[in-house]
């Protein structure tokens, strides 16, 4: 059969399409690698939360007259009523009583009194880098979620790929050369983490890509009716009737919730059209010894409950959506899950940055090497974490507004890969990157005490600057003169290898 002729493309041109190629994939490699990354730490943002405000006092539990009159001191502060006012209750995880409207929050007193705002930067700053990678929210979520079906697909076919994977689950050469070494680690983790690594690319794909799931399901359904896709997974509005006069009772709410339902957790209280004929209150729960991440109980005005959404006891599709959340974060089973989600999390991180590495150490053995791709991937992997600590730094010194960390982190980000390209050696820039990470890190927890001197309550304080500090020492502690190889070995391989 004679070959269809095919039209010859200039060389230059294929050339700046294979180049484009690769810089799509480092980058897409790099965007997988940063959520997991921001992932990781994100498993403890209500203890960063904590830790970034750490001279509050915490407390276990409100009364009932308490959150009346923190909901009338916060109507009070704004100085135009809102369309809702949202009071957040203390839980076991944040054991702290909050409550504003917008962009307003404020920290309140056992006696429901406001007192300072709400600020915790960093903390935001790392669940819109994972959630959204800093972009706008549909588009950045759907980016998010379309690299989770990667991971996803990356995970499959990593297992299809390798019929010896389980055979040689404990085996590791990590001695006898570049590849091996990296290709043992990037397996055992994969196969050692696997339910893991599918339980949050899963997840972390019907999250992202829930948005867009549900506009299909509009067009398909409901005539385009977005709105109306939702009601039926977590709940529509509630008929009220006519609201007394003033502001809403949330304090029998509260009482009435309490007596009708005791086996939840109040967490939040939204106290919607505050003031209006319309206005009535729903507070969420969480639901102990569950997975569901939240339960809603409706009230109206007068604090009579009307209503309740269902999804800890609804039907299956319902606990599966709500139970997402837990699965994807680790918001479940308090800290020995975190801290189980921490490890896996960064072997998932080590995965994706061994992943790439490895496709780069063949191209070296190929006699096709990628000098300035080489030092660009370290770049990423090293200055990601040392960016972040950066930013770390700039948010607890206060030398950096909110508005200004976002805008730092990617320019910083970006110019680390840009000079790692120009010059250098790909094992100079991981030293040094590694270098100034944990040197950073150091540099945050020092000012971060030195802001707070005097006023550190709670564990949650300690234990975040405690695991900052390890972090901050592993970090030095891998730039030492014992880490280092003997001086020209591994010409062909060395240069590649992120450690």
């Amino acid at each position: 059969m004679t070959a269809l002729p095919w039209p010859k493309m200039p060389a230059r041109l294929v050339a700046r399409m294979l180049s484009g190629h690769t810089a799509l994939g480092l980058a897409l490699s790099a965007l997988l690698y940063i959520v997991c990354l921001s992932g990781t730490l994100v498993v403890f943002h209500n203890e960063f939360s904590r830790w970034e405000q750490p001279g509050i006092t915490e407390i276990e539990a409100v009364t009932p007259q308490t959150i009346q009159t923190l909901l009338e001191n916060v109507l009070g502060r704004l100085e135009e009523t809102p369309d809702q006012v949202t009071l957040v209750l203390p839980t076991p995880d944040v054991p702290r009583l909050v409550a504003g409207a917008g962009e307003d929050y404020w920290v309140a007193g056992a006696d429901g009194t406001l007192g300072e705002p709400v600020a915790h930067p960093f903390s935001e700053f790392l669940v819109t880098l994972h959630m959204y990678l800093h972009l706008p929210a549909i588009a950045g979520i759907t980016l998010v979620g379309l690299l989770g079906v990667m991971m996803l697909g990356l995970v499959l076919t990593g297992f299809l790929a390798h019929p010896r994977i389980f055979r040689d689950a404990f085996q590791f050469r990590r001695g006898k050369s570049a590849r091996l070494g990296e290709t043992d680690l990037h397996n055992r983790l994969s196969v050692w983490a696997a339910p893991f690594h599918i339980t949050i690319a899963l997840t972390g794909a019907l999250l992202g890509l829930a948005t867009i799931g549900a506009y299909a399901l509009a067009l398909v359904f409901h005539d385009g009716d977005f709105e109306a896709v939702f009601p039926p997974i977590f709940g529509g509005e509630t008929e009220t009737g006519p609201a007394p006069d003033g502001v809403a009772d949330v304090a029998t709410a509260y009482r009435n919730f309490q007596a009708e339902r005791p086996d939840l957790t109040a967490w939040l209280i939204y106290v919607n059209g505050p003031g209006t004929e319309a206005q009535n209150i729903e507070i969420l729960t969480q639901v102990p010894g569950q997975l569901a991440y939240f339960d809603g109980v409706q009230f109206d005005a007068a604090g009579t409950m009307i209503g309740a959404t269902g999804m800890s006891d609804g039907e299956a599709g319902q606990k599966i959506a709500v139970a997402v959340y837990s699965l994807h974060f680790g918001w479940f089973g308090g800290l020995p899950v975190k801290f189980a989600y921490l490890a896996l999390g960064l072997a998932l991180t080590a995965v994706c940055a061994s992943g790439f590495t490895l496709w780069l150490i063949k191209r070296r053995e190929k006699g096709r090497p990628s000098p300035r791709l080489e030092r660009a991937w370290i770049a990423v992997v090293w200055g990601a974490p040392a960016v972040l600590a950066a930013t770390l730094l700039g948010a607890v010194s206060g030398v950096m507004a909110e508005a200004v960390l976002i805008p730092f982190h990617w320019l910083a980000l970006a110019g680390l890969i840009v000079l790692a390209m120009l010059f250098g050696s790909a094992r100079h820039w991981s030293r040094a990157l590694r270098l100034a990470a944990g040197a950073l890190t150091l540099a945050g927890l020092a000012v971060h005490h030195a802001v707070n001197a005097g006023n550190y309550q709670g564990e949650a304080a300690w234990g975040v600057s405690a695991g900052l500090a390890v972090t901050a020492l592993i970090l030095l502690a891998s730039t030492g003169p014992w880490t280092w190889s003997p001086a020209g070995g591994g010409t062909t391989t060395g240069p590649v290898q992120v450690g």
